[in-house]
């Protein structure tokens, strides 16, 4: 009889351990999922709006600025809401500063290629840093 009772006592004591540990296990999930969760107030959203061709120009000129130059760009095309760029120098190029021109982001896929994330007005902003780099003579 006493060992029937031990055997009750383990498994009772057995089952208490697996709730106390599932407890645990979701109370340290939640407190992780909070600190996850990606919540943006409304200031820290990026807003871009290219009204008119003043702004596109002036949105050309920050990029280029932090391409490098004229000099460092070899090639510029629009695929999409992108700017892809080829470029001569790799540390010649200025995140910081082409951020500052209120594009959604920039990627470095290669050594020679630098993506700007612009939107919808990646055509006109190409257009406006084309004429920057080959100016009309």
């Amino acid at each position: 009889m006493d060992r029937d009772m031990i055997l009750i006592i383990a498994a009772v004591a057995a089952v208490v351990a697996v709730m106390i540990g599932y407890s645990i296990y979701r109370s340290i999930k939640r407190k992780n999922a909070d600190k996850l969760s990606m919540k943006i107030a409304e200031d820290d959203k990026l807003h871009i709006t290219l009204d008119n061709k003043a702004d596109m120009e002036e949105v050309a000129r920050i990029i280029l600025e932090g391409l490098g130059g004229s000099s460092n760009v070899q090639k510029v095309e629009h695929d999409g809401a992108r700017l892809k760029v080829q470029i001569n120098e790799y540390g010649a190029v200025d995140e910081k500063k082409i951020r500052a021109a209120k594009v959604g982001g920039v990627l470095r896929p290669s050594k020679t290629a630098v993506h700007i994330i612009i939107g919808s007005e990646a055509e006109p902003v190409e257009t406006e840093l084309k004429k920057l780099i080959e100016p009309v003579a």
